[in-house]
């Protein structure tokens, strides 16, 4: 296969180099992404080192898209800027092509499968309540986050198989990630993207529908009650995050396809919403979730200690579980003192 010349007529130049006012901008952005996901994310996943009693379930789980977050953003987002912004000379060739961009969309779909997963536990805890409570264990999670990965990495090294034999000869990466996505790639976004997306939003549904009928039957001081509280908040926190990922991960496709010219601001905004939403995932939860903010503040506080975090609601409870052990005990003993 050879380039053809109408396509890239099309395009500015093969290597335009980053010394522009555009290029400088847009590493800029790139690059306070990276910084912000790195600390974002990493502080989620030393959150769950740090503190035992947060390793529950779905918090292994949200873990694991930190996880993910962070290595794309120590991997794929430097890379970016060498490939696309940059368009370094030495980064070309089919070989180096096909790794730098079959990298970057594993972890796309890293992120997909990762949260049908998490939309999957929160469907599991509301809808099938404590059967489903008594079911899983942090086994089958860390379980479940090994699926996760092979699932991506099947599916997409599936898919950039088609793309071994697409040799164009020595150019850049940005030309070989064209003749992928017209190739194979658009074939793949629909079972990749869409179908996943229109799967989450129907488990989001059952999941409404559950609470509202829930919300009804159950007294909200009883143990179910408060549980259910819990799971519904926690599934408030995923439904926004999907709809980050809505924002930040579907529609920068549509962007891709919208966008005729490669390095304009439409087309780099496609890819700069997709690193956004890799920060955008601890930020919901610390500023959601009680207990991230009281780890996140104990953490600074106590960094290597054996101290655990306790919100203010559990406090109260257990002061008032106190005060109440402490009359009895009080009524108790007067008892005692007058019989005896």
């Amino acid at each position: 296969m050879f380039v053809n010349n109408s396509t890239l007529s099309k395009q500015m130049v093969l290597f335009k180099g980053c010394r522009d006012g555009s290029s400088v901008s847009q590493i800029v952005l790139t690059t306070i992404i990276i910084i912000m996901s790195i600390i974002s994310n990493g502080a989620i996943c030393c959150l769950l080192v740090r503190f035992r009693s947060l390793r529950t379930v779905p918090n292994i789980l949200v873990a694991n898209l930190a996880f993910i977050d962070v290595i794309n953003a120590i991997t794929n987002m430097p890379l970016f800027i060498m490939w696309y912004l940059c368009q370094v000379r030495f980064l070309t060739g089919p070989a180096v092509s096909w790794i730098i961009v079959t990298w970057y969309v594993l972890f796309m779909y890293l992120t997909v499968t990762s949260l049908v997963v998490l939309m999957l536990d929160r469907y599991g805890a509301i809808v099938h309540g404590l059967k489903y409570h008594t079911w899983k264990t942090k086994n089958k999670a860390a379980f479940a986050v090994i699926v996760i990965w092979l699932i991506a990495m099947s599916y997409t090294l599936g898919m950039f198989s088609l793309g071994v034999s697409i040799d164009v000869g020595n150019m850049p990466v940005w030309i070989y990630r064209i003749y992928y996505f017209k190739n194979f790639g658009r074939s793949f976004l629909i079972p990749g993207q869409l179908i996943p997306f229109a799967f989450m939003v129907i488990l989001g549904f059952l999941i409404w529908r559950k609470v509202r009928v829930s919300t009804r039957a159950i007294a909200p001081q009883s143990n179910v009650g408060k549980r259910v509280r819990s799971d519904v908040q926690t599934a408030k926190t995923l439904a926004i995050t999907i709809l980050a990922y809505f924002l930040m991960g579907c529609f920068p496709v549509l962007l891709h396809s919208i966008a005729k010219l490669h390095g304009s601001w439409i087309h780099f905004s496609a890819f700069f919403f997709t690193f956004l939403n890799s920060m955008a995932n601890p930020v919901i939860y610390s500023l959601r979730t009680r207990r991230f903010r009281a780890a996140l503040l104990l953490l600074l506080r106590d960094p290597c200690g054996d101290s655990q975090p306790t919100d203010k609601k559990s406090r109260s409870m257990n002061s008032s579980t106190v005060a109440t052990n402490t009359k009895m005990t009080t009524f108790v003993s007067d008892v005692e003192n007058r019989v005896f």
